[in-house]
C-alpha cells in the first residue's frame, strides 16, 4: 500500500515564493518616473502641434496668430482672456487670430482658434524668450525672441523635457534637458 503523503516538496515552494515575488514587485513597482517622462513629452509635443498649426494659420490667412499663457480659472469665462507675463504652473495655452493687434484675447474682435488643456498644479513651464507670448506675422515668422520651452514635472528637476522655437517659427522637440524652470 502506497503511504499518503501531505504538504509541499521544497521545489513547489521556492517555485511558489519566485512567482510571489515578482507579483509583488509589478505590483509595488513606482512608476512615477515614467509617468512624469510621459506627461512632459505629451505636454510638449501638444505645443509642438500647437506651434505648428498657429504658424501655417497667421501665414494662409495673412493675420497676426498669438500663443500665449492664461489663468486656468478665467478659461470658463472666455470672453477676455489676459495674456499673462509668466507661463508658470497656473496656466493654459491659447491661441487666437488677433484682429485688433493688441497682444490680448478680445472675443468681440478676435477669433479663438484653440485652448490647449490645463497644465497639471505641481507642473512647471518656462519660456526663455524674451517675451511671454509667440506672436506670428503674416509669413509665419514669430515677431517675438526665440527660445525653448522648458516642462518640469516635479521639483527635483530630473525629468525635466524641452522644446525649441526658432525665429522662423518652427518647433524643434529636444527631450531630456538639464534646464530648470526656476
Amino acid at each position: 500500500m502506497k503511504k499518503q503523503q501531505h504538504g509541499f516538496t521544497l521545489l513547489e515552494l521556492m517555485v511558489t515564493i519566485a512567482i510571489v515575488g515578482i507579483v509583488a514587485t509589478i505590483a509595488l513597482w513606482d512608476s512615477s518616473d515614467m509617468l512624469e517622462e510621459n506627461r512632459a513629452e505629451n505636454f510638449l509635443l501638444d505645443l509642438k502641434r500647437n506651434i505648428s498649426f498657429a504658424r501655417a494659420q497667421a501665414a494662409s490667412t495673412d493675420e497676426i496668430v498669438i500663443i500665449c499663457p492664461v489663468l486656468n480659472t478665467v478659461i470658463d469665462s472666455a470672453s477676455n482672456l489676459e495674456c499673462k507675463s509668466e507661463w508658470g504652473s497656473t496656466n493654459t495655452v491659447i491661441l487666437f487670430i488677433d484682429k485688433n493687434n493688441d497682444g490680448s484675447y478680445d472675443s468681440k474682435n478676435d477669433s479663438l482658434l484653440r485652448i490647449m488643456s490645463k497644465t497639471p498644479s505641481n507642473d512647471k513651464i518656462k519660456y526663455s524668450g524674451n517675451d511671454s507670448t509667440l506672436r506670428f506675422n503674416t509669413s509665419g515668422r514669430i515677431t517675438t525672441k526665440p527660445g525653448d520651452f522648458i516642462y518640469c514635472p516635479s521639483s527635483d528637476n530630473v525629468n525635466n523635457k524641452a522644446l525649441t522655437v526658432s525665429q522662423s517659427g518652427t518647433t524643434f522637440y529636444v527631450g531630456n534637458t538639464t534646464n530648470t524652470c526656476t
